[in-house]
Formats: structure tokens, sequence, C-alpha cells
């Protein structure tokens, strides 16, 4: 049954030429040789699934594993929902009866019992990679049988080193410096359209925004409203929308509970509760939490890709220098906050101690502002800008990085 499957797939990874991203195969490598399911869960159209082949051609470089090893079935577009991995698995080996298969398996999810067939060929010692959208489901669905046999890898949208490499465009540093100017163009037009590979590589604008729009439905209606069925149509574009503008900034889902009310529109506060979540759980945005709320609920919303900015006309580079150094900062650190009581500072890192203020640009006009808080003695702190003023002052203990040298860190 999945023989032809099993076979076109070696050809078409074997085949396919691929712009890489960055990626540490060391440390897949070292998962592999335990008995560990890895999963690799990110936003839609990240490219989540090429990724996984640029792992299998690169091991297949390294001698690791022969194409002949690899055994890739997308149950996306599977019709029995009902089939047994271990079929597959009797498949791959009427094929290639001396080899020990390398299963990646995506979406994986749309199978019936598919935690308790995982772990039935988890068992017999296969390496396995699975391929995820949803961050939730999969330790909801996961964490019962498989709680201490998967790691966990996320995959985002391009960085800003990937977007420039998409671009055959140096990484060299002396050519960040030789040509500093033209590199700061760049990142100004990464922060206007961004991460996801397809909109990096099309050259057309039209072309870029209805790929973005046609990403934005497919989480919409697939991934929100299919998935937790959800039936208030306009409540949650209204919220949605309402969320993606607000980006960076404190949300008050009581405000738009009063909006939607102010409309005759029926929705209680829970579900704009769980909206959220659910927008979370798909990668579509990502929440930070106040370290000094104790009580009260208080979340920063960032956007797993700033280019849904441009969908609600959201055009403040501010904004999304800012949402840019989150989600460095994300890939580094498990535990990020900001801190909100009288004044605010905009991401604390627990683990290093570390307080940091982003700034677009920084200037006489705002240059108290974006200090006064940093002052303390017993603070690690960082004010990361995109561009500054000449002979501005700040206090030693305030350490100045440009967004060059926090790319490079």
């Amino acid at each position: 049954m999945f023989e032809k499957e099993i076979l076109q797939n070696q050809k078409k990874i074997w085949d396919l030429n691929l712009i890489k991203r960055r990626l540490d195969l060391y440390e897949i490598e070292e998962v592999l040789k335990l008995n560990k399911i890895i999963a690799f869960i990110g936003s839609r159209r990240a490219w989540k699934t090429f990724f996984t082949f640029q792992l299998a051609k690169e091991l297949i470089a390294k001698n690791i594993i022969d194409i002949q090893d690899v055994c890739y079935v997308d149950f996306s577009w599977i019709i029995d929902k009902d089939t047994d991995l271990q079929d597959i698995k009797n498949d791959f080996k009427s094929l290639f009866p001396d080899r020990e298969p390398i299963f990646i398996f995506d979406e994986i999810q749309e199978l019936s019992n598919f935690p308790e067939k995982l772990i039935n060929i988890l068992n017999q010692w296969n390496k396995i990679i699975i391929i995820w959208s949803n961050a939730h489901l999969l330790s909801k669905e996961l964490s019962t049988i498989l709680r201490w046999k998967v790691y966990t890898r996320e995959i985002f949208p391009l960085d800003f080193k990937e977007y420039l490499f998409f671009k055959n465009i140096s990484l060299e540093r002396n050519d960040w410096i030789l040509e500093s100017q033209k590199y700061r163009n760049e990142f100004l037009e990464f922060l206007k359209w961004w991460w996801f590979p397809e909109i990096v590589i099309s050259q057309d604008e039209f072309v870029k925004e209805n790929i973005l729009r046609n990403y934005f439905d497919i989480m919409i209606y697939k991934d929100l409203q299919d998935r937790y069925n959800i039936k208030n149509d306009f409540a949650l574009k209204f919220f949605i929308k309402r969320v993606l503008s607000t980006f960076s900034k404190e949300l008050n889902i009581n405000k738009i509970y009063n909006e939607l009310k102010s409309q005759n529109i029926k929705i209680s506060k829970d579900s704009l509760y769980n909206f959220y979540e659910y927008m979370d759980d798909i990668y579509l945005i990502s929440q930070l939490s106040n370290y000094w709320a104790q009580v009260k609920w208080t979340k920063k919303t960032y956007l797993i890709d700033v280019a849904f900015a441009n969908l609600v006309g959201s055009e403040d580079f501010g904004k999304r220098f800012e949402n840019f150094v989150y989600l460095e900062l994300l890939k580094k650190y498990k535990e990020i906050f900001f801190l909100s009581k009288s004044h605010e500072i905009d991401f604390f890192v627990p683990a290093i101690n570390l307080y940091l203020q982003v700034v677009f640009e920084l200037n006489f006009e705002n240059l108290e502002r974006e200090t006064k808080y940093l002052s303390r003695q017993d603070w690690k702190k960082v004010l990361i800008y995109f561009k500054k003023e000449n002979n501005l002052i700040v206090p030693d203990n305030i350490k100045l990085v440009g967004f060059e040298e926090f790319i490079w860190i």
C-alpha cells in the first residue's frame, strides 16, 4: 500500500534543490542516538517539512543514513484514518529488508489513536521524526503515553541571517561593515515583509500580499474554526484583527469584549480568552506575561511573523523591531517576561537576570524615558536600538547594543 509513496518520496528528497536553513546537526544527531521521537513544531508555511528534508540530506551527506533509509509519509492526504504504522514499516521492509528506517511522519495527528501507534513503533527502536503545527495539542495528546519520549524543536520562519541567505546576500561580517547601509536597508525590508520563506523568495509585492492572506485564511478556517469548532465567525475574526493591531502592547480583552457587546455580538469573555490561547497554540502569536503580575491577567502579544501586521495596516517599525528582538530572545531562553507596574521594562530574562529595553531610534527626546528605569545598579541592563543620534550620553551601567551586534550575539 505504501511502497510506491515511500519510493516516490525518497526520490523527491534526493532530487530536491533546497535553500538551506540554519540547522544544528549535532543536536539532532545526539537525539537520534536516544530512543526518542523528535518533534518539529511551528507555524504553517515555516517550511518545517523542507527543514526535515534538509536534515535528511545532511545526514546522508555525513554517511549517517542512506536515502533508502528514509521513510516519509504525509498523513494530511491519507484517507484511511485507521492506518497502522506497523503496516508502513512492513511495506518499507518489503522494499528494503536489510535496512532500518528513519520515519518522518507529517501531520500524524490525522491518524486515529496515533500516540499508541507511535509508541508501538518507538518500542522497536526505530528513529522517528514527526512534524506538527500545534504546540498545545502536541503536549496534550502525547503527554500521557509519550511524556518522556518526545524531544521538541520549534521551527520558526526565517531569521535575518537566513533571509539574507535566501536573497544571496553575503553573511561575512566584513561585508556588513563595508556596506552597512545596504544591510540596514535590507533589514528594513525584512521588518516590512519578514519571515515566511515563500514571501521572501517572491519578487512581487502583490504576490507577497496574496500569499500572506492565503496563510491567514488557512489559519483561521482550518487551524482555528475547524480544529476548535468555533461557530461565531464574526467574533473570531474581529478578535484576531484587534489582537494583531495591538501587538507589542498589553492586551485588553475586556475592552474587546465591550466593543463586540456594543455591536450586539453575543460572546463570552471566556470564549475570547480561549481564542487568544488558540492563536498562541497554532503559532499565529506568542504571548508574553508580566513578571510582576501575581493575580491580574496581563499579557503582551508578539507576532510569529510581523508580516501579519500588514493585514491590519500597522506599519510601526518601532513595534516591528521590538517584535524582532523578542523572537530572537525566544529562541535562546525558555522564560521571558515583561515588567509593568508604575513603569515598564520591555523584556526580563530571569535565568541570567537580564533586563532589556528596545527602541527603534534612540535620540535626545526619548533618551531619558528609555534609560530611566534601567539605571538600577543591581540589574544587568541592555538597551537595544536600530539607530541612534550621535553624542548621546547614557549611564555607564547600561550597555548599548546596535541591531548589527545583536544579530551576531
